[in-house]
């Protein structure tokens, strides 16, 4: 008797369980999961040493109606050094232009979070590459370079 309530108890609390996960959790749109699936993240170097974090999103994918004439890419960073006079390069050609956003934008909400007032938002708009090509994306300035992300822009 012992033995089929322990048993018993042990099932209950196995099957119980399962039927719950933390995936069950997850209610992502269609533009989040194209963002997650998009965003690169790399380290900011002064020389030898880390000084910030920089993670970027390739709009492009994200929202291919909207942005379709350009390369745009939505990018976070945090440095400890200055940000003063940053230049965003892809595929070793200056960015057309640059808007510094603030920490609840239009992306913030919908794409990333949380969100922290200490760091730097931007919309980068580049000239359009080639379909099927390698986007060579890097941000730096005579201080401080960041490590090369690589995104591959969609063939249609």
């Amino acid at each position: 008797m012992k033995t089929f309530l322990l048993t018993t108890l042990l099932a209950t609390i196995f099957f119980g369980c399962s039927k719950h996960s933390a995936f069950s959790d997850f209610n992502l749109t269609i533009s989040q999961e194209k963002s997650e699936d998009s965003i690169q993240s790399a380290k900011i170097n002064n020389k030898n040493d880390t000084i910030g974090l920089l993670s970027a999103i390739h709009l492009n994918k994200v929202y291919p109606n909207t942005y379709n004439n350009d390369e745009y890419f939505y990018i976070y960073l945090y440095t400890k050094e200055t940000t003063e006079s940053l230049n965003f390069i892809l595929n070793d050609t200056l960015a057309l232009n640059v808007e510094e956003l603030k920490s609840d934008n239009q992306f913030s909400f919908h794409l990333t979070s949380p969100t922290e007032k200490w760091k730097k938002y931007f919309l980068v708009k580049f000239k359009q590459q080639k379909k099927g090509s390698l986007l060579t994306l890097e941000v730096k300035n005579s201080l401080i370079a960041s490590t090369k992300m690589l995104f591959r822009k969609e063939e249609n």
